[in-house]
């Protein structure tokens, strides 16, 4: 099932790149084809002129100089080399525009037009306008000039607007498809990079203390005697269920979402606590949660002891636990740190377990501080606001796994 809904994810990516290429390829399509139609009309002028075969060629060659200075106008992306040098390009544009009158007369009314749109799409758009009317201003005296008739003005002067106005709608839509294929391959990149860092966090939160647990029972199960076998059996079973925990973690990573139950991983902590000879206490308690906050805190308890457990010679442990004007406060505090550097419990470096937790706890609007008290205690606090609505505790979250019947009623004590 899961090497379908992948299949079926790589399938949904594929088909959205192929129909982006094809936004892509339609509207420029849609662009080359109008400008070619308005090359033809253009060529159809010096036909119905009669030139001489040299006059014509020229007016062809020009032609094709003009309509290749559009493209490039047009097509900015394919050539960021000309698009540089846009101005220089447009002010070439306007002499193969404007000089050639002077030789083909009415036979080159057809191009003002291009000269138009081009305006619009290479000059800055705060001023772009004036030098377009001044273009189909001119092209009606140029209208006027060829002496075609005064009939003829109002028409040439609504084909060169509608020209330009074309062109540059045309190819402002190629731009806009460009900008948006790109910026969906952007917004693919960041959700493939978020993923990961996502997979790379839960690797790391979930299975930390699954790894540390078997790293020190395998160490233990190695240092027994031979004589203790019940021992070593019992040991060598932990491991099996560590690791059994461990897998099932593995497949969870692959989730979009894990929910985690705090009471669950305290049971686990002390569990793992005592078969290690650590003395752990749990204080307080927080009642119902929300699934995001309990799974965010339940996150920071078991990195909080995965750390513990790697970076201290830890002998006891408290966790404390209670709701505070609107907020839940979540404190692993332990010792031994009397032989390890304080540094190594910092968050200094990129991608650690505590920016890891950090993060976590941000994204529930939360806080999270460590901090080393009288150089050997070491506190790991998370504080996370509640919906208004959240319910008060009406019972303790942990219940006592060892009752002490010494009057501790809010806190849990394995040694």
């Amino acid at each position: 099932m899961r090497g379908s809904a992948q299949h079926k994810g790589l399938r949904t990516e594929h088909d959205d790149a192929r129909s982006r290429h094809l936004a892509l390829g339609t509207s420029s399509a849609i662009t080359i084809a109008v400008l070619v139609a308005f090359f033809g009309v253009a060529v159809a002028y010096l036909l119905d002129d009669h030139l001489s075969p040299v006059r014509f060629t020229a007016g062809i060659v020009t032609l094709l100089l003009v309509y290749g200075l559009q493209l490039t106008h047009s097509f900015g992306y394919l050539s960021p080399r000309l698009t540089r040098r846009r101005y220089w390009t447009f002010g070439l544009q306007a002499l193969l525009t404007y000089l050639p009158f002077l030789t083909f007369a009415d036979a080159w009314l057809a191009t003002p037009g291009a000269l138009a749109g081009s305006a619009l799409l290479v000059l800055p758009p705060r001023w772009r306008w004036l030098p377009f009317a001044a273009i189909v201003g001119s092209s009606s005296l140029l209208v006027l000039e060829s002496g075609v008739g005064r009939g003829s003005l109002g028409y040439g002067t609504v084909a060169t607007t509608l020209t330009g106005l074309v062109v540059f709608g045309l190819s402002e839509l190629t731009r806009l498809v460009q900008d948006a294929h790109h910026t969906s391959a952007e917004l693919t990149r960041m959700a493939v990079e978020a993923e990961r860092l996502r997979f790379s966090r839960d690797l790391h939160d979930l299975l930390g203390m699954s790894l540390t647990t078997i790293a020190f029972k395998s160490e233990l199960a190695r240092r027994l005697p031979p004589s203790k076998h019940a021992r070593l059996h019992q040991e060598l079973t932990e491991i099996l269920e560590t690791t059994q925990r461990a897998l099932i973690d593995v497949r969870a990573v692959s989730q979009t979402y894990r929910a985690m139950s705090l009471a669950t991983e305290v049971d686990t902590l002390f569990a793992t606590l005592r078969n290690l000879g650590v003395h752990a206490q749990v204080r307080g308690s927080a009642g119902p949660l929300p699934s995001d906050i309990e799974t965010t805190l339940a996150t920071v308890l078991r990195e909080g002891v995965t750390n513990m457990l790697r970076h201290s010679r830890v002998g006891t442990c408290v966790v404390r636990l209670h709701r505070e004007q609107g907020a839940v406060r979540l404190t692993v505090t332990n010792d031994g740190l009397d032989d390890c550097p304080a540094a190594a419990f910092s968050d200094a470096r990129p991608g650690s377990g505590l920016n890891n937790l950090r993060d976590r706890v941000e994204a529930v609007e939360g806080r999270l501080t460590a901090e080393v008290t009288d150089g050997k205690w070491f506190s790991l606090t998370a504080v996370v606001p509640l919906p208004a609505k959240t319910a008060a505790p009406r019972h303790w979250l942990v219940r006592p796994l060892h009752p002490s019947g010494r009057g501790m009623h809010d806190s849990a004590t394995v040694a």
